[in-house]
């Protein structure tokens, strides 16, 4: 089907560029006369008489007599069959024959054509045949026997290549064999039309020539090259969307092409060659340009009012336009000329809202809108132009592709005008505020040097102005300790410059893996570091450790770190980095955070037993050859363990304390031979520790030798096998807890 005849709001400029053409190099005569190639005058057809009948026979391939009863002759073009007879409404087929005669007054056999015939039609619909003196030239008829069409062929600019041994000296028949949909709904012409299509439903050129047309060519080109600039010109629009989903504009705009380009394409000649079942096309024209003026409206609005809730009217064209669209795409196909016709009612309203809209705005003085006024000004005029000739006066010239695109260019030039002003402004504001800027930003990057901006966050400061002496909160963190193993034996083999270049190096590679799973650092101190993670997620958390326990920030960072230094060794063949280890040890609690000093030197520390033993649990990590200890308060909050891989190592009491911890590996990090042993002596390792607590030595003995046996090396079944043993020997006095008491730090 066409909007040509109905509703083409936005339709391709092509059949207007090839009447300009044509007008401009052909001249056709009252009797169809115009240029000739060899001997073949070009011959139009619309000037010949046309006549109708209802229904189809065989014989009338050949012609019908025009005087018999019922027979039609055509007043002009376009010609709508379904309007020339009185259609009932069903849900059948209609089908009519229609012919012509013309005469040739040379026998076309006795000539030569230096170019091929061609019988040129501007529409033709449904479902058709057409005949040229009793022989079929083309057949497009695919009706099912149930008598309905399963492929509608409403085709545009149809052009078939005529054998002239088929035409003949004197009088010859061009038959047209037409079929389509009944009227679906009995209402007046002007809210349900009935089928339009059926036919030759657009008034534009029909004949017979010769000659390749290099405008319609042309016109497809061009066709096609403005529509990717629609298309490239929403995606462009988009993808800033999603740069900056604030400004909704952008996302209107950008469907709001794409959309116009294919309504462009669908009207598109083009789109009738690669489209067999021209209801597909259909059914996108219809829903696409329902969804134009909505689209264009909430643009509109979004642009000059920014988050303002779109007033009632605006909700109402909206909801009215998407209806459509999905009627248009998913309703029985013989009901949606009566849809397209209450949109067509509808647009002329719309538009009229569109240009008050527009006219408040100016009236408003919105940035912006004089201008766009003026170029939407020509495009609503140029529209309701289009729709009236597309219901009244049919002679299929459209050019609101042209005023498009100017449009588009207007309204290109008029965010790049707001882009140069913004950039002005800011530059100027720029030039005024820099010496400003420079400093603050100095002396803000020295403080941030030594105070981590995440520690102003947790005590409650917006800036480091507002930090005082003796401020402090108390919060539930994740402390993690870490220094290097032996670092005094290695530092002992450099110079202090070398010293110095080694621990800044490797501090250099450490913190930011804290930074990374959203951790700060407190202090550096020589070799070690005392990182915080804090349990309350912070507004500047990144989303994807949002819902993640400070546990679980610290484990992964200390995971991280070792696998870091492992990967050094690898990078390092040679030099102090070779054979470095850390001992990483996380505690989780309450602590107090808060500044200490004077009035003339602030710095910032924490206090309490969770950092303690956190510091006390990195120690340990020597004695029990781990890379990462954590504490039982540490695995409580863990929302990953299952994740990673754990296992119990002992239950002690630390130097200092009187309360018994219980403390877990993290071998999630090691090398990987050595987690395969531990995971593989995880059940007998955890199973004796159970019957080691309970007192039963010579059980749990059986278990740690059962683990040592495939892991040898492993010096938490060493300990407690040499533990057994002795308390084998001895048996330990009083009530067993199977608490280890650690008497160095």
């Amino acid at each position: 089907m066409s909007l040509y005849q109905k509703s083409k709001i936005f339709p391709p400029f092509l059949h207007s560029l090839f009447l300009l053409y044509f007008s401009l190099t052909f001249s056709v005569t009252a009797e169809g006369v115009g240029s000739v190639s060899g001997d073949w005058k070009n011959l139009d057809l619309k000037r010949l008489d046309w006549y109708v009948r209802e229904g189809f026979a065989p014989e009338f391939k050949n012609g019908f007599d025009e005087n018999e009863g019922g027979v039609k002759k055509i007043g002009s073009f376009p010609i709508v069959l379904n309007s020339l007879y009185e259609s009932k409404v069903s849900d059948g087929l209609k089908e009519f024959t229609l012919e012509t005669r013309f005469r040739l007054e040379e026998d076309p056999k006795q000539s030569s054509f230096t170019e091929p015939i061609s019988l040129f039609l501007n529409s033709i619909g449904e479902n058709w045949e057409i005949f040229l003196n009793g022989h079929l030239l083309k057949s497009e008829v695919h009706v099912s026997s149930e008598g309905r069409i399963v492929q509608r062929r409403t085709v545009r600019e149809l052009r078939l290549t005529v054998d002239s041994s088929l035409l003949k000296q004197g009088s010859n028949t061009l038959v047209f064999r037409l079929l389509g949909d009944a009227p679906a709904v009995p209402l007046p012409e002007l809210l349900a039309p009935k089928n339009p299509d059926l036919g030759f439903y657009v008034d534009g050129e029909y004949s017979l020539s010769t000659g390749f047309d290099f405008t319609r060519e042309a016109g497809i080109l061009l066709n096609l090259s403005l529509n990717t600039i629609y298309v490239f010109f929403g995606l462009y629009h988009l993808l800033i969307f999603s740069k900056r989903s604030s400004d909704k504009y952008n996302l209107y705009f950008g469907i709001f092409s794409i959309f116009m380009a294919l309504y462009s394409l669908s009207r598109s000649s083009l789109s009738f060659e690669v489209i067999s079942d021209t209801a597909i096309i259909t059914r996108i024209e219809y829903g696409s340009v329902a969804l134009l003026a909505p689209l264009f409206l909430l643009f509109l609005h979004d642009y000059f009012y920014g988050r303002a809730f779109p007033n009632p009217w605006i909700l109402a064209m909206s909801v009215w336009g998407f209806t459509i669209f999905l009627f248009s795409l998913f309703a029985p196909f013989s009901y949606l000329m009566t849809s397209l016709r209450l949109w067509q009612l509808s647009i002329i309203p719309s538009l009229g809202y569109l240009l008050y809209f527009i006219g408040k705005a100016v009236y408003l003085r919105k940035k912006d809108a004089s201008l766009m006024a003026i170029s939407l000004f020509v495009i609503v005029f140029i529209a309701v132009y289009d729709v009236l000739d597309s219901v009244f006066f049919r002679l299929g010239i459209r050019f609101t592709q042209f005023a498009y695109l100017l449009f588009v260019i207007s309204l290109t030039a008029i965010l790049a005008n707001r882009f140069i002003e913004l950039y002005k402004q800011s530059e100027d504001l720029n030039i005024e505020l820099s010496h400003q800027k420079l400093e603050l930003a100095r002396q803000k990057n020295a403080f941030f040097r030594f105070v981590p901006m995440q520690f102003l966050s947790v005590l409650g400061k917006d800036s480091a102005v507002d930090v005082n002496l003796g401020d402090s909160v108390l919060r539930e963190m994740s402390v993690l300790f870490t220094d290097i193993r032996s670092f005094t034996t290695i530092s002992e083999k450099m110079t202090p410059e070398e010293n110095f270049r080694f621990i800044n190096g490797y501090l250099a590679r450490m913190e930011p893996l804290v930074q990374k799973y959203d951790g700060f650092v407190d202090k550096f101190m020589g070799d070690a570091i005392l990182a915080l993670f804090s349990a309350e997620q912070q507004t500047q958390t990144p989303d994807r450790w949002v819902g993640k326990s400070a546990a679980d920030r610290a484990v992964y960072a200390a995971i991280a770190m070792r696998r870091r230094v492992r990967d050094l060794e690898e990078e390092v063949k040679e030099g102090h980095l070779r054979g470095v280890r850390i001992g990483i040890g996380i505690n989780t609690g309450n602590l107090m955070l808060g500044t200490v000093g004077s009035s003339d030197r602030l710095d910032t520390t924490v206090i309490g037993d969770t950092v303690n033993v956190a510091s006390r649990l990195e120690s340990l990590t020597s004695l029990y050859k781990s890379d990462i200890l954590i504490t039982q308060q540490t695995l409580s909050s863990l929302t990953i363990a299952d994740d990673i891989s754990i296992r119990e190592v002992d239950s002690v009491v630390v130097k200092g304390k009187s309360q018994p911890i219980i403390i877990y590996e993290v071998f999630e990090a090691d090398d990987p031979h050595i987690r395969k042993l531990k995971e593989a002596t995880l059940p007998m390792v955890s199973r004796g520790i159970i019957l080691y607590k309970v007192g039963n030595f010579k059980e749990a003995l059986l278990n740690f030798e059962q683990a040592l046996k495939v892991f040898p090396d492993d010096i938490v079944a060493i300990l407690y096998r040499k533990r057994c043993q002795e308390y084998i020997e001895t048996p330990p006095l009083g009530n067993w807890v199977g608490v280890q008491h650690l008497l160095e730090k």
